[in-house]
């Protein structure tokens, strides 16, 4: 199972739940965003960077990562 930070928490519940299953699925190694295009849809994308400095027509609602393990002290 992924872990998710809800980064808008306004948004996420219209985050439908096949894009969520997508993300998750997607998050396997690497975190996948959840974002609202500028055209109202939601979609994973791969992440650019960090939504704290991204720019663009895509709100970032979540981020999607890969579980974390028992490997780091």
């Amino acid at each position: 199972m992924s872990r998710i930070k809800v980064l808008d928490e306004a948004l996420w519940p219209k985050v439908p739940r096949d894009v969520i299953a997508e993300a998750e699925h997607a998050a396997q190694a690497e975190p996948v965003w959840i974002a609202m295009q500028g055209n109202g849809h939601v979609v994973a994308v791969d992440p650019p960077g960090s939504p704290d400095v991204a720019t663009g027509d895509l709100v970032f609602i979540a981020e999607v990562g890969p579980e974390r393990g028992g490997d780091r002290g």
